[in-house]
């Protein structure tokens, strides 16, 4: 994040230098698990964290935030920032060029960020430009792309200009929606631009396959800018939505990083594994989204009853038990310049907190006699199987509700999350940036990421007000004011912060996840085994 202090930055080195002292192995190929089937390989479409992982690797902005969550240069060598905080202009590396061989330039970011709030590409992420100058305009269809504050100088200068100064707007330039596509790429395939053989990219590595319910596989890219310290020749994800038979590919060697552990595993898999597996906090919380334009959760009596019902303790430390914490805030722990809120009923002993949830269960109509019927929707995956379990007993048990769970594949239950098909939806938030803007934006009324479908004027105006808000301490203040009106209307049920459970094997090198669970195959690579036995 920026302060208020704004010049010239000379950018640190990049670099992904090897160690003196590094022995590679003569085969460089990594093969990852990422969990669920990538929904979008389009930047700008691209709305999750499976997605996500491939973009940042055959892609790449103008800045990225390294291992350590520091702000490090890409494209972009250079940048500077007025006095003012309103205009940022990038200096664009010399010679960039695209997988295809052909110049990039400053007119391919422009083309990109105009795609990113064109309305006919719907990105749920175009708020990350929302105080570029006409970008709010061009969202509601009220102005033309081609008139976003953002223009190219010359071939290598790109200039943002801002309708006022905001903090986090250097770290948004840092989320994958703003990297940039080939416009001949795009506008010659239109929607097909990112099948294998078509796309075009600008990161270390270029798509060479795709096939759904198997593997994406990316190859090293000569004409990437840093070729000369990428060092793997290929990564294949593999897409492997049941943890155990992850967990057993990894066992077998056919994996060399995993998305995540079997919940029901972990004790074993740390005595067995301990010095492969990587157990960290992250940026992330885990929410069951209630859809608050469908009746009769839009009653905010019945969704905090709901919220009060659902025992974090529980879920956190004997459903999971890896060192989840629970959470009642809808920003997780961690984030830079944010403290949570607690909710009203917080400190209360459990017999009366219950006792509230069924008071306000009877408020808004229902009762043993006249009980409640809901649906859960969760994606397939053993530990959201275990959290719908717990939660539909917690709300059987302590309110007397009828619950249904239907567990649906990710890019099913995305769609159904897109057109507002659920009543109770399990997502799970993951930072783009170290801010807590990324977390109480999409709880705006008009955002494009609100799943809840929920609308209180009073909380946009003062999540609005944050992010004009340049003195830290006063944006803190109006954040921590927003995420109290969260916690008494309970358009969410936040249930716990995340920790990234990864196993890792020890031959490979270079690659750390960031407080984001974010990394980039950059700089890493295999070592000759022989070296570390």
């Amino acid at each position: 994040m920026i302060s208020l202090g704004f010049a010239t930055v000379l950018a640190t080195q990049y670099s992904h230098a090897l160690p003196a002292n590094a022995k590679l192995a003569k085969v460089q190929m990594l093969n990852i698990g990422i969990g669920e089937e990538p929904k979008s390989l389009d930047p700008q479409k691209c709305n999750e964290s499976t997605c996500t992982t491939i973009v940042r690797q055959i892609f790449e902005g103008l800045i990225q935030a390294n291992q350590e969550g520091k702000i490090v240069p890409a494209s972009a060598e250079s940048w500077k920032i007025s006095a003012d905080g309103k205009i940022y202009t990038f200096q664009l590396r010399k010679n960039l060029k695209w997988s295809d061989g052909s110049p990039i330039t400053a007119n391919d970011f422009v083309y990109s960020l105009r795609r990113l709030v064109d309305p006919k590409i719907a990105s749920e992420q175009s708020s990350l430009l929302e105080f570029v100058v006409n970008a709010k305009e061009i969202v509601d269809g009220k102005k033309v792309p081609n008139t976003l504050g953002v223009k190219a100088l010359n071939n290598q200068t790109l200039e943002f200009v801002l309708t006022q100064p905001t903090a986090s707007f250097f770290e948004n330039l840092t989320v994958t929606n703003t990297f940039p596509v080939q416009e001949k790429n795009v506008e010659k395939f239109q929607d097909s631009f990112t099948q294998v053989g078509n796309l075009v990219s600008n990161g270390a590595f270029k798509l060479t396959y795709r096939k759904v319910g198997d593997k994406v596989t990316v190859e090293r890219n000569s004409n990437y800018w840093n070729n000369k310290e990428t060092y793997l020749e290929k990564a294949n994800f593999y897409s492997v939505v049941d943890q155990n038979s992850e967990f057993t590919l990894y066992e077998t060697g056919q994996l060399d990083l995993t998305s995540t552990i079997p919940v029901n595993q972990y004790k074993q898999i740390k005595h067995k594994y301990g010095a492969e597996l990587v157990n960290q906090p992250y940026l992330a919380c885990y929410n069951y989204v209630f859809n608050n334009e469908k009746p009769p959760f839009n009653n905010s009596n019945l969704r905090q009853a709901l919220s009060i019902a659902i025992d974090r303790d529980a879920v956190a430390n004997s459903v999971l038990g890896m060192g989840q914490k629970p959470l009642y805030d809808p920003v997780p722990y961690g984030l830079k310049n944010y403290t949570q809120s607690k909710v009203y009923w917080h400190n209360w002993p459990r017999a009366k907190q219950l006792e509230e949830a069924r008071k306000l269960y009877q408020e808004a109509g229902y009762s043993e006699s006249k009980p409640l019927t809901l649906h859960i929707l969760y994606n397939t995956s053993e530990a959201h199987r275990k959290i719908a379990t717990a939660v539909a007993s917690m709300w059987k048990t302590n309110l007397g509700i009828n619950v249904i769970t239907e567990n649906e594949e990710w890019k099913t239950m995305l769609d159904k999350r897109s057109k507002g098909q659920f009543e109770v939806l399990r997502m799970g938030n993951v930072a783009n940036i170290n801010d807590a803007s990324d977390f109480l934006n999409p709880y705006r009324s008009n955002d494009l990421s609100n799943d809840a479908k929920y609308r209180n004027p009073e909380y946009d105006a003062i999540v609005n007000k944050a992010l004009q808000e340049m003195d830290l301490a006063k944006r803190k203040s109006l954040f921590e004011k927003a995420s109290q009106i969260i916690l008494k209307d309970a358009p969410v049920a936040t249930i716990y912060s995340y920790v990234s459970s990864y196993l890792i094997k020890p031959y490979v090198l270079g690659l750390k996840k960031n407080n984001m669970d974010k990394f980039v195959l950059a700089g890493v690579y295999i070592s000759d085994r022989k070296a570390i036995d």
